[in-house]
This record gives structure tokens, sequence and C-alpha cells, in this order.
């Protein structure tokens, strides 16, 4: 008889901390979250896999249509227009010089 008092003391210890705790609920958010994760990797796991399977593809497409010649050359335009941008938009270091000089002057303490 000692042992069922104890354990309805004890369950009934674990009921008041549920009812303090949020009454169960949070065990409930847990697996909710557990399973939101578990889902997220496994579609991340299956869109690399299609992706890779598609490089692959593509991959074997250009080695049996013989097109890996003009790929690689229409790469390397891409890269050298992609460049030649980036160069025309740099700014020259004597006006970067110049625009820091106005932003460091510092105003003057009124009176």
């Amino acid at each position: 008889m000692a042992n069922n008092e104890r354990l309805t003391k004890r369950v009934k210890q674990i009921e008041k901390w549920l009812e303090e705790n949020g009454g169960g609920d949070t065990l409930s958010n847990m697996n909710f979250v557990l399973d939101m994760f578990r889902n997220a990797s496994n579609h991340a796991q299956n869109v690399e896999k299609q992706f890779n399977m598609q490089r692959q593809l593509l991959s074997e497409y250009l080695e049996q249509k013989e097109l890996v010649d003009d790929w690689d050359g229409w790469l390397q335009e891409k890269d050298a227009n992609a460049l030649q941008e980036q160069q025309a938009e740099e700014v020259s270091v004597e006006e970067e010089a110049k625009s820091g000089e106005e932003t460091s002057e510092t105003p003057k303490e009124e009176e």
C-alpha cells in the first residue's frame, strides 16, 4: 500500500508540474518542431539529389552532342564580359580620397 501512495504522490507532482509549465504543450511543440526539422532536412536532401542528377544529365548531353567545347567557349566569353563590366565600375583611388576628405571634416562647435 505504501508503494501505491508513493506512486500516486509522484503522479500528482508530475500533473502539477505539467499545469505550471503549459499543460504538456511543451512536449507537443517540441515534437512538432522536430518533425518540421526532419521534413525540411529530407526535402533539402531530395533537392540536392535532383540537382546532382540534373547536372550529370547535362554533362552527358553535352558530351554526347559534342557541345563541350562550345559550352566552355561560351563560359569563357561570359567570364570575360563580367570581368570587363566589373573593371568599368571601379572608382579611382583619387576620387575615393576626395570623398573621404569631405566626410572626415568635423563641424566646428557652436559657442
